[in-house]
This record gives C-alpha cells, structure tokens and sequence, in this order.
C-alpha cells in the first residue's frame, strides 16, 4: 500500500514539485519542473516584497527626507492620535512649534550647503535631547515642532527652556549664530482641537519673534496683544515678556515644589524691605518681581543637583552658581535690564566672597542686597530636600550673625522690623538656592 505526499523544494536549478511515494520499503521521490509551484512561489515572495515595498513607500509619505524626522503630514497624524488619546484618558498633552532665528542669514552668507548641514544638526540636537515619550517634527523650512504626550503647560515651558538653552549652547561657535525661538500651547487649556491647538502654538511662536526671538512664549492673552498691533505701533515687549518670564518662574516652582509659592513668598519679603527702607512705589513694585524672577536661572541647572538628597560636590557647585549669569541672559531686554542686574548681583556678598563677580559693599546694586536677605530667609524657613528648615528665630539670628559679612546690616535690620511688624509668615519647601 501505497501513501502518496505532495510538497515543493528549492534547488538550484529552481523549485520543483515533490511527489513521493511511501510504502513499508522504502521512498520513491519522482521530482518534476511545474511551472505552477514555481509560480505560486514567485506570486508569494512578491507578495510579500511588495508588503516591504509599501510600507517603505509610507514610511517616506511621512518622513522628512533631510533631517530623518517626521513630515508636517506625519505630524498631524501624531497630533490627531494623542489628542484622541487624551481626551480618552483625560490628560493634558501639548505641542511646541520652533523655528531657527537667522537661517537666512546662513544661507545668505554661507550657501544652502550649509543650510542643509545646519538642518540636520538641528534635527539631531532635537531628537538626542527631547524626552523619550516626545515626538519631534520637520514641518517647514526652518520650522520644527514637537507633541508632548502628558504635559502640562508649566512642564512644556521647561522643556521648551532647555531645549531653545542647549540649540544656543550647539550654534554658539558657528560663524552664524543660530538661536531658536518657540511657542507653547496645551491641551485642554489652549484648544481642544487639532487646529486649535497648532494655531495656539503658531500664534505663541510668532509672539516670540515679535519680543525679540530666542525666547519661549506660552500661549495666553498676552499673545493676542503682541499679534493685534498694526504697522502704526509697537507692542509693549517688555510687559510681555515680563509675562513670559514670570510663567517659567511659576514652572520652576510647580516642578521643584508641586507649588508656585517659594518665588511668590521671597518677591514679598522683598516688597516689606523695600518698603521699609523707603523706596519709591514704583521701585517697591520693581524689587518685588525681582524676588519672584529671582531664580530663574535655575533653569539651566539639572534636576539632578536642585533634588539632591546629600552635599553637592566642587562640579556640582561650580554647576549651581552659574544660574545668575542664567538668569540674567534670560531676562536680556531693556525693559527687564535692571532686574536683570540685581538677579545677577543677588549673590554677591559685601565681603567680596559671593560670586559670580566677587563685588563688594557699595559695588552690589541695594535692589540685589535685599533679594539676598530674602532668598536666604525663605531657604531657611523651608524644608529642603537635603535638610529641614531651622525656624524662624533660628533664620533672624543667622542673619544678623551673617551681617556685615553675607548680608548687609542696614537691609538686615530692615527685614528684621518689617517682620516685627507684618508677623513671620510660614514658608513653604523649596529647592537650593
């Protein structure tokens, strides 16, 4: 008896059909040329060619061919599936839109060699240094954007931050110093919608070349400000950038304490000395934000250092005290320069041991000796994440050991009064200083 089994097999000579026939003796194979096995073969490996040829084919659909990041098209699809995702889950996300101050210029000076060159570099710089769960885009010329899947607005701000920090710190040696200018808009606070959404983030970005570029901008009423005035007037810079400034401080503070209260309580200790040693209204106001602005620097300083349990070491050090000069660049505009300066100054000491310029008694603007006062006593009257506060009575009593030395003695015995007289608020926890 026979039994009769059927298959095919690949030689070199090409694919044959195989009948074999078993019996108790043994195995007969009788190999025969068929041009249907052959072609059933040829029909399936195309198949399945053209399956990897058109998944390449989409993968080009959405891929912009010089950076090797997504296309505007791709983009949108992104866009579309977090926000469907979102509005499952009830979380925010949000998007960034930049675009490369001075590419023009590049182009103009060097050639669109270099432009190409520098486009890529961009790309890079935005794919090494986004998060892992970010999506980054090429969605125009010189325009690039990012999702956010999970942030807020204050997060998206800090990632915008340091992002537009380390593409200034990649171009900075370039003979065309590129900066990145970017705009911030988040789900559900700024559209609800995938159009909503982008033309936030558009409008945000546009606001940002109006200040001046190299900067970030969160979408607000604000923007609409800047974007509304005419050929026939100039908006007001310094007031929106102001406004710009004082949401990173807010960030700054949510990311380090789940508040927005260590900047606010140091901006009214500075009000009180202000005001007790008689300062102009304007100037009072003045100094105030200055308290509130006053570590935003910090920006440039890694979780790492601001959260860490234990002593810093020397690097991390040298690290934390580059925040002034941060700070200071951060504010860079006329409108802002003199806060600019007393937020540079706020750690110079009147023994000539501060940094980062080591200036000495008069040399230190009277503005930047108050924010010191204030910044030590709120550090000290809040736990921190490497030590407990030491109370109020203990802080009073560091600052007049410390004065003449680390604080001036005419700003201390100021506070000390306005204390008296206003009561010792409690604090809230806070990061280094």
């Amino acid at each position: 008896m026979y039994a009769i089994a059927l298959g095919t097999a690949i030689g070199v000579s090409g694919c044959l059909l195989v009948l074999a026939l078993i019996d108790g003796g043994g195995v007969w194979v009788a190999p025969a040329v068929t041009a249907l096995a052959a072609t059933a073969l040829a029909i399936r490996q195309l198949l399945q060619g053209e399956d990897a040829y058109v998944d390449s084919l989409r993968r080009a659909s959405i891929t912009d061919s010089l950076t090797g990041l997504l296309n505007r098209r791709g983009f949108q699809s992104v866009i579309d599936n977090e926000l469907a995702r979102s509005e499952r889950g009830g979380r925010s996300f949000s998007l960034l839109m930049c675009d490369c101050d001075f590419f023009k210029h590049l182009n103009d000076q060097l050639g669109h060699h270099a432009g190409d060159d520098a486009l890529q570099a961009i790309g890079q710089l935005l794919e090494e240094n986004k998060r892992r769960i970010d999506v980054a885009a090429r969605v125009g010329g010189e325009e690039f954007a990012l999702v956010l899947p999970e942030t807020d607005q204050h997060e998206a701000f800090i990632v915008a931050e340091r992002l537009r920090s380390r593409f200034a710190d990649g171009f900075a040696d370039q003979p065309v110093q590129l900066t990145l200018s970017l705009g911030v808009a988040t789900y559900p606070t700024h559209g609800v919608t995938a159009d909503a959404l982008l033309r936030a983030a558009d409008e945000a970005l546009y606001a940002a070349k109006a200040l001046g570029r190299d900067r970030t901008v969160l979408y607000s009423a604000e923007v609409q400000g800047i974007l509304a005035v005419g050929d026939g007037g100039a908006p007001d810079r310094g007031l929106a950038h102001l406004a710009t400034v004082l949401n990173l401080a807010e960030a700054l503070d949510m990311r380090d304490t789940g508040t927005a209260r260590h900047s606010q309580t140091v901006g009214r200790y500075c009000e009180l000395m202000a005001r007790e040693l008689q300062l102009p209204d304007d100037q009072v106001e003045r100094v105030r934000i200055a308290g509130v602005l006053h570590d935003i620097g910090k920006i440039g300083v890694p979780d790492a250092i601001l959260r860490k349990p234990g002593p810093l070491t020397d690097e991390e050090h040298a690290q934390m005290r580059k925040h002034p000069e941060i700070g200071g660049r951060i504010l860079g505009g006329a409108a802002l320069d003199d806060i600019r300066g007393w937020i540079l100054a706020h750690h110079e000491r009147p023994d000539g041991q501060g940094y980062p310029s080591r200036l000495t008694d008069e040399e230190i603007p009277l503005e930047a000796r108050i924010l010191a006062v204030a910044d030590a006593y709120e550090a000290m009257t809040s736990d921190r994440v490497y030590r407990k506060a030491i109370g109020a009575e203990a802080a009073r009593n560091e600052l007049e050991r410390c004065s003449g030395s680390q604080f001036d003695p005419d700003v201390v015995a100021a506070f000390l009064r306005a204390l008296d007289r206003a009561g010792t608020p409690a604090s809230d926890r806070a990061g280094r200083s």
